[in-house]
């Protein structure tokens, strides 16, 4: 079976501006150093490599560690980090000021543009990425926050892109959730998003009632299978290499 292929590949010397036109950049001279994306799977923070499997007063209940859901969430697809360094601090409620080797990397949304938003008064930012995505006919992707990575500082906004067919680098919007006066460093260990390909379909959903004999055969698979029934039974393993 053939594996489907999603494609990063950056400009030399060129990012997106605003208006989604490439734009020379001479100024960053690092351009080279830019990290590639990388798979989530070799992306997972180091808090969870530190969890134990099992946890507890005495160590016997399972943790997230053990739930196939949650790993398969933060495993999945790519990660971006941000390109270069750069710090951000938030002088009022819309503006900010940036400094570092990254500026251009960098830039922020009219506040009014969000009017009615929940974050609405947060300056809402915009980091500027290189990277230009390639997915096969009929796929695009969906980028969001690294999943089950909170991060009290700053929340990327989730969005969607026909990948198949869009070929600029795509832009990534981001909340600022520092304090007046606060401030945000980046660098290249800055994990920014993730980025999950999917094939588009047409659905068509379907309400009504669980067909008794099924939820009941489920239910003593489950119950046969102690702590990972889910793992053992009905998850499918994911790979993006």
């Amino acid at each position: 079976m053939n594996k489907l292929k999603i494609k990063f590949t950056k400009p030399p010397g060129a990012i997106n501006s605003l208006t989604a036109q490439q734009v020379v950049v001479d100024k960053f001279e690092d351009w080279e150093s830019i990290p590639d994306p990388m798979p989530a799977t070799k992306m997972v923070p180091d808090w969870f490599k530190q969890t134990k499997p099992l946890g507890g007063p005495i160590d016997t209940m399972p943790t997230i560690k053990k739930c196939p859901p949650f790993i398969d969430a933060i495993t999945s697809g790519y990660i971006i980090n941000f390109c270069s360094t750069i710090n951000v601090k938030r002088i009022t409620e819309g503006q900010i000021s940036k400094t570092g080797k990254g500026t251009m990397f960098m830039s922020s949304h009219a506040i009014g543009q969000f009017e009615n938003a929940p974050w609405y008064g947060k300056p809402v930012l915009k980091f500027a990425s290189p990277w230009i995505i390639e997915t096969p006919p009929g796929w695009s992707c969906f980028f969001t926050h690294p999943l089950n990575v909170p991060n009290d500082q700053y929340h990327m906004l989730s969005g969607i892109v026909d990948t198949d067919s869009y070929r600029v680098p795509v832009n990534f919007p981001f909340i600022m959730n520092t304090p007046l006066g606060g401030e945000i460093n980046f660098d290249t260990k800055t994990p920014m998003v993730q980025v999950i390909p999917f094939k588009r379909q047409d659905w068509e959903m379907e309400v009504g009632i669980t067909d008794w004999d099924e939820w009941k055969g489920h239910q003593n698979v489950l119950g046969k299978s102690g702590d990972e029934a889910y793992k053992k039974n009905f998850h499918v393993k994911k790979k993006f290499t």
